[in-house]
């Protein structure tokens, strides 16, 4: 039986090509507290963590793109757009 570790703080670069390579994933933002989420569908889950400038920088990424109505109130997240 494996033990997950506990979420590392990653930069937005790596980020980006985390969120790339997994399209399930998300970015999420919850009371300036930042992280990655391995399913959107489940934001509580962390496998990566952000610091504020970092995020900032990564929410703002043209590949990203905010989604509105989830489920939990006062949290934000963001997913890489479909492209076409």
């Amino acid at each position: 039986m494996s033990v997950d570790a506990a979420p590392r703080k990653v930069d937005a670069e790596y980020a980006i090509e985390y969120l790339q390579e997994h399209p399930e994933a998300g970015l999420c933002c919850e009371d300036r507290r930042w992280w990655i989420t391995p399913n959107a569908n489940e934001t509580d889950q962390q496998v990566l963590l952000l610091d504020v400038v970092e995020a900032e920088r990564l929410k703002d990424d043209p590949r990203l793109r905010l989604l509105s109505g989830i489920a939990h109130a006062g949290r934000s997240l963001w997913v890489v757009r479909r492209m076409t």
